[in-house]
């Protein structure tokens, strides 16, 4: 798939780029993309990777599978080092940090007597000793059937007197679930139940995070959606049947001669006490460690660094299951994608760099981390970051982070950065041109991409959807079946290979190496060649042979002027030309120049051989702010068709060192080249018009791989 599409986050060609970071790049001769491709990146390509990371994951499933801390998320970690390292494009580190996790002992919870099938709260605290007759009570709602409002517990006042030292049940929903345990902390719950609210798979498990570590706060278990409705029905018959108890026993009080304060007093407290007649024990062992684990960070060795272009997926799944779809697909999509990258014939404008994340499972730790170890300089030279979490869902859909809002109202608290909705728009238009449905998906911050917008870097990525349900509109435009979730394995042992959608991984594998491209790549226009003469008649072979006989070639030889110039000259629209004679007319010749001064790197330059056996070329320096850096020596080698390899070389000297330009600086000798046409003509035409003169010269800042 190719489309013309300008890369709005391109530094312009004028500008100069800096190559590995530290040094000022010559202009290159080979010219880059004309437009943006998806690099072949393909389904098949990521379906090869992700067969890799599945069977790591699955060779540890007695170990927790490739889940924080685990041999398998090392291996993993070691094949997403080995791959990068192996196309020699990357320079690829591994970042350590550190994550507070726990193990669990006892869970145990029983209600009116009958065990509680429970999981637990990622980051929960544990109970320092078995609680015992714990009332069960619930948030204050006049309706507990809406899921909404009192009953999902997100803040204190949700809750009244009644929650003191009560087990409390509220809904999933609305709030984060850490946010649900601290409400039910400060109200004074001795510790909480929370209970899915997804009707349409009411036996599915409440896999949940609190964030972080909240030190004295309530122990939290979470229930599927079944298991709490009855819950919650237990607890209203239990008031009700307390509330007319209480009132009986209130009325033969009041027989007895009670005043009607004492008769009030007395209902208030046998009403309290008949509150608890539905009473649970509690029993969660829990132990915080510290585990070390890592990110992979690989950025382009070419490319501007201080325009860096970031792509990123978590690599690590939960201990229940391989992780395939999530998120073996996201990793997998992007060392296609970094593959891919590393065979382009030309190197990037702007340095890609690739992350793939650790710890996100338990609350967005690994980018979080990232993020944080990088200061407001560092930070600055990254101008975008693309997500990817989840490509295949086996109920797919075709989702973009939805940044503009358009389809998904952004939620209230989430900081949208400018620049977001030009980076969907990549996606949106890229689909557009292949006749994609797709829908927009909430830009909520509850990814990997949360970091780095939280610090006003403009985000977006693709997601093919989770927990959500696949509605009749959704099922129109991608297929799959309504009502149920787009990834029915979604944190579970059913997390493989074999349920991963290819039909999926088939539409999102060329749209990631697409974005890759786009933000990678600066296009240039395509040169024009001039037009033939169709009215120009063609040669009579009858045609008597001339009596002139045809020129013999030029002397094979090697013309530089100048052959000692100025750096500000250097990098002015002067330049340096180069002229190779003597080859065979009609082939390419190839020019390597070899910076001698350190700081400049090694770079090709091809041009097509005239019909005069004349091969020229032009190189100039682009940076004018760091002109010093251009000072030394550079060896020019010119390999074309002919004869062994043509050498020579020149000269940069600071201001005022040399004799200018245009006399070889070698008082005349050497060979100086004439000017086409224009004596004073400039290197800085276009490149249309220098390649319709023999030049082959580009202005941007690119070299060919070798």
């Amino acid at each position: 798939m190719k489309l013309r599409t300008k890369s709005w986050l391109a530094v312009t060609a004028t500008a100069g780029l800096v190559l590995g970071g530290v040094s000022p790049a010559l202009a290159a001769g080979t010219a880059g993309p004309t437009e943006h491709t998806d690099m072949g990146v393909s389904g098949d390509a990521v379906m090869e990777h992700l067969q890799k990371i599945s069977d790591i994951s699955t060779s540890h499933a007695d170990e927790g599978h490739r889940a924080l801390g685990t041999p398998g998320y090392e291996e993993a970690v070691e094949y997403v080092e080995s791959t990068l390292e192996a196309t020699g494009a990357f320079d690829v580190k591994r970042q350590a940090f550190d994550v507070e996790s726990q193990d669990f002992g006892t869970v145990d919870v029983k209600v009116d007597g009958e065990a509680v099938k429970v999981a637990t709260a990622s980051y929960t605290e544990g109970t320092t000793e078995p609680l015992t007759d714990l009332p069960v009570v619930l948030p204050v709602d006049d309706d507990n059937s809406d899921l909404a409002g009192g009953q999902l517990g997100c803040q204190a006042s949700d809750f009244d007197a009644s929650a003191e030292g009560a087990l409390v049940l509220v809904s999933r929903g609305e709030c984060a679930f850490g946010e649900k345990t601290k409400a039910a902390t400060e109200a004074g719950a001795a510790a909480v139940i929370i209970y899915n609210n997804d009707k349409d798979n009411p036996d599915e498990e409440l896999n949940a995070t609190l964030g972080e570590r909240m030190e004295g706060s309530a122990p939290t278990v979470t229930v599927t959606y079944n298991v709490g409705t009855d819950l919650l029905e237990k607890v209203e018959a239990a008031g009700a049947e307390a509330g007319t108890e209480a009132g009986s026993q209130t009325d033969a009080e009041a027989g007895l001669g009670q005043g009607a304060d004492e008769t009030e007093e007395a209902a208030d407290d046998d009403a309290a006490a008949e509150a608890a007649a539905l009473t649970a024990d509690f029993t969660l062992e829990t132990e915080f460690v510290t585990e070390t684990t890592w990110n992979v960070i690989a950025e382009t060795k070419a490319g501007d660094h201080d325009n860096v272009q970031m792509f990123g997926a978590h690599l690590d799944g939960v201990e229940e299951g391989p992780g395939v779809n999530d998120n073996g697909s996201g990793t997998a999509a992007l060392l296609a994608s970094a593959e891919a990258l590393a065979e382009q014939p030309t190197e990037v404008d702007n340095a890609i760099r690739f992350g793939w994340w650790g710890a996100e499972e338990v609350g967005l730790v690994g980018s979080t981390e990232y993020v944080a170890s990088l200061d407001d300089a560092e930070l600055g030279k990254i101008k975008s970051y693309m997500n990817f979490d989840m490509i295949g869902s086996d109920n797919y859909i075709v989702g973009t982070l939805d940044s503009d809002g358009s389809d998904v109202p952004i939620p209230d608290g989430v900081n949208v950065p400018e620049g977001s909705a030009e980076l969907e728009k990549i996606f949106t238009d890229y689909f557009a041109d292949i006749d994609q449905p797709n829908v927009g998906t909430d830009f909520s911050g509850r990814s990997d991409y949360q970091a780095f917008i939280d610090n006003g870097i403009p985000a977006s990525g693709l997601f093919s959807g989770a927990d959500g349900t696949k509605t009749a509109e959704e099922a129109e435009m991608f297929g799959g079946t309504v009502g149920e979730k787009h990834d029915t394995n979604y944190h579970q042992p059913t997390d493989t290979i074999e349920n991963v959608s290819k039909e999926s991984i088939d539409i999102f594998a060329p749209a990631i190496g697409f974005a890759v491209h786009t933000l990678a790549y600066e296009l240039a226009d395509a040169p024009t060649d001039p037009p033939t003469d169709p009215t120009t008649p063609p040669t009579d072979p009858t045609d008597p042979p001339t009596e002139t006989p045809t020129e013999a070639p030029d002397e094979r030889a090697l013309s530089i002027d100048p052959k000692t110039i100025e750096a500000p000259d250097f990098v002015s629209e002067k330049g340096v030309q180069v002229a190779a004679t003597g080859c065979a007319a009609d082939t390419t010749a190839t020019m390597t120049v070899t910076p001698n001064n350190g700081k400049i790197e090694t770079f090709e330059q091809t041009a097509e051989v005239g019909a005069d056996g004349t091969a020229r070329f032009g190189v100039r320096g682009l940076d004018a702010s760091m002109v010093d850096s251009y000072i030394g020596t550079y060896d020019v080698t010119v390999d074309c068709e002919g004869g062994d390899p043509l050498t020579g070389s020149f000269e940069v000297v600071a201001e005022g060192d040399g004799p200018g330009a245009g006399d070889g600086g070698n008082g005349g000798g050497g060979g100086d080249l004439p000017r086409t046409g224009n004596e004073a003509l400039p290197l800085i035409l276009s490149a249309g018009a220098l390649i319709a003169l023999g030049l082959a010269m580009t202005l941007g800042s690119r070299r060919r791989r070798s």
